[in-house]
Parts: structure tokens; sequence; C-alpha cells
């Protein structure tokens, strides 16, 4: 069960956050060559969010999932989503940040139950 959540303190007019974390999803998904289904991204719109020391338009991506990450795929992931996030909202890339943690099915829960 992967999970993107997106920080953003620029959501532009016209960009509807829903869509936004539906693309996530399917992104990420591919990424990490899981089912669409067990996905879940959401997006957090205009949190205090600095990078730099301003508060100009910034994001932070945080993906976690069990297994499928880590090493040298976590540079494509980031690439990747770094990508998407610059294309989708105008957000220049040296002001993305993507955090990737691999999480122990021990410690990730869906309907009641550990994955574990």
């Amino acid at each position: 069960m992967p999970t993107c959540e997106i920080l953003c303190n620029a959501l532009g007019a016209g960009v509807d956050a829903g869509a936004l974390s539906a693309k996530a999803a399917a992104v990420v998904a591919q990424l990490l060559s899981k089912p669409l289904g067990y996905m879940m991204a959401y997006v957090t719109v205009n949190p205090s969010l600095t990078v730099g020391g301003t508060d100009a338009p910034a994001a932070y991506v945080s993906i976690a999932s069990i297994g499928a990450v880590g090493g040298p795929k976590n540079g494509a992931i980031v690439a990747e989503m770094t990508g998407f996030i610059s294309r989708e909202l105008g957000i220049q890339p040296e002001r993305i940040f993507v955090g990737i943690r691999d999480m122990p099915a021990s410690d990730f829960g869906h309907n009641g139950k550990t994955f574990a």
C-alpha cells in the first residue's frame, strides 16, 4: 500500500487537488510497479511551507512503500516526481523536495490489520 503525500504552498487557480492526487497516485503506482488499487495519495494545500527561508512556491512530496524503493531506484523516483510536480504546478525543481521511506510491513496497516 504505497502512499504519496504532496504538500504545496502554491496550488494555482484552476488546479484541482483531487485530480492532482489521482494523477500522482497513477505516477507512483507505475514507478513502484504496484497496483493502482493499493495506492493512496493526498494533497495538502497551502501549508506553511518555506524553502531556503522564503515562502515562494514550493512543494514536498513524501512517498512510503513496503518495498519497491531504496538504493538506485530512489534516484529515478525523485527525478520523476520532481518533474511531475514542476509540470503540474509550475514550481521550479530547486524548490521541490522528495522524501522516500521503505516501510516495514509490520508498521503499515489497512482495513484493521498490518501487512505483516
